[in-house]
C-alpha cells in the first residue's frame, strides 16, 4: 500500500517537478514532505495536505491512501458524461435505474476484463 509520500512522489513525477519544488510552490515548508517519508513527522497537518491536494487537483483521501480515486467532487460533478447519466437517471423508474446500473457495471467489467486478470 502506498503511503502519503509515495503518492505525492508519483504525482510530482507525473507533473515533472521535484518534491522540493512542490514544497516551494505550495509553501508547506522546506523538507516537510521528506519528513513524512522518513517518519520524523507521523501525521502531516490537514492544512498542508489540503494545499498539496489543491495543487494536484486530487482529494486528501487520495493522498492518504483512503481511496484510489483522484478526482475531486467538483471535477466529477462538472463532467458532462456524469451530468448526462444523472439527467437520464432522474427520468427512470427505480427498476430502470437498477437495470442501468447493471448495464454500466457489465460494460465496465467487459471493457476492463484484461486488467482484472492481472
Amino acid at each position: 500500500m502506498e503511503g502519503i509520500y509515495e503518492r505525492i512522489e508519483k504525482l510530482c513525477e507525473e507533473k515533472g517537478i521535484s518534491i522540493n519544488k512542490l514544497e516551494s510552490i505550495t509553501n508547506v515548508g522546506a523538507s516537510s514532505i521528506q519528513k513524512w517519508k522518513n517518519g520524523s513527522v507521523k501525521s502531516p497537518s490537514v492544512e498542508k495536505l489540503s494545499k498539496i491536494a489543491r495543487y494536484f487537483n486530487v482529494t486528501i483521501d487520495y493522498l492518504i491512501g483512503a481511496t484510489d480515486i483522484r478526482s475531486t467532487a467538483d471535477t466529477i460533478l462538472n463532467d458532462e458524461d456524469i451530468l448526462s447519466f444523472q439527467r437520464a437517471k432522474e427520468k427512470m423508474t427505480p427498476k430502470d435505474q437498477e437495470r442501468f446500473r447493471r448495464f454500466v457495471k457489465n460494460g465496465f467489467d467487459f471493457i476492463f476484463e484484461e486488467d482484472n486478470k492481472n
